[in-house]
């Protein structure tokens, strides 16, 4: 029997790590969770990305086959690059410094729209337009991550939805009121595109870059491009049959699609994500 690798993955007790653990837990991975707060992981290492003791920390686990570094602060909410500075900077250029000198693996997630927030079709050629404080902290763990010459995958991924989803993207509220049996608002003409993409899809997307040591930068989003009506009227169709979704005046906004890598696995349609959710399928930690 082979004996199993060991993964480093720190945010675990976020939105995209609860359901990472999930997705690696009967897999060839032995799980090392990094959290911020200890939430009762097996193997669990909790640490501030803040902490001074957070490179000791480091110091003292068992080296690591891999490591997906997911942990970061999340800075839509007007962080400043001081800010964001220590968790998100100084923080990923110690983790990868301990891992270079390992010889770990790193996937690391970074964002899609380091190349323009109002950039309406995000593809590989794409120049970079770091255009806040969140997104260059993100571009500055991407030129860390280069410059040690670690073995690495980069993943600069759109709009994440699911059950229980980070509120700052819109559908994801959405699926909460419909979860609660509230039908979802849209705002303005709805017409809009965009492709997220679902977290179990970006797990599985993450366990395919461990399991195949997938190297490079890679663009992540949706299978299928949906406009924001179409979304709201699926989740109605799905989660509150017969309810119709709610429409108030609002600024429209702006296209945005992700060009998906050709390396990587697509995941599900929209519809089928919410299936899942309906079903149950989904079940991330609280």
């Amino acid at each position: 029997m082979n004996k199993r690798k060991k993964v480093l993955v720190t945010g675990a007790n976020g939105f995209t790590g609860s359901m990472l653990i999930k997705t690696l837990q009967d897999s060839d991975w032995k799980i090392i969770p990094m959290t911020q707060y200890e939430i009762g992981l097996e193997n669990e290492v909790t640490i501030d990305f803040c902490d001074k003791k957070f490179m000791k920390v480091l110091e003292e686990l068992s080296p690591m086959d891999a490591v997906v570094h997911l942990g970061a602060r999340v800075g839509w909410d007007g962080s400043t690059r001081a800010d964001l500075f220590q968790p998100n900077v100084l923080a990923a250029a110690e983790l990868v410094h301990w891992a270079k000198q390992h010889n770990s693996y790193l996937v690391f997630a970074s964002a899609a729209l380091i190349c323009g927030e109002s950039n309406p079709h995000i593809t590989a050629d794409c120049a970079l337009n770091t255009d806040n404080d969140y997104l260059y902290s993100k571009w500055l763990g991407e030129e860390i991550i280069r410059m040690s010459g670690v073995k690495h995958a980069i993943l600069r991924i759109s709009g994440i939805f699911g059950k229980n989803g980070p509120s700052h993207l819109g559908i994801n509220n959405a699926i909460t009121a419909a979860l609660h049996g509230t039908p979802p608002v849209q705002y303005g003409a709805g017409n809009i595109i965009r492709n997220y993409i679902y977290v179990k899809d970006l797990c599985n997307i993450i366990k395919y870059c461990l399991d195949n040591t997938i190297e490079g930068t890679h663009l992540v989003g949706g299978s299928q491009a949906n406009t924001i009506a179409e979304m709201l009227e699926i989740i109605c169709e799905v989660l509150l049959p017969g309810k119709k979704p709610g429409i108030r005046p609002g600024n429209g906004g702006y296209d945005q699609l992700i060009d998906h890598s050709p390396q990587l696995p697509r995941g599900r349609t929209f519809k089928e994500a919410v299936l899942d959710i309906a079903s149950g399928g989904q079940g991330v930690m609280a």
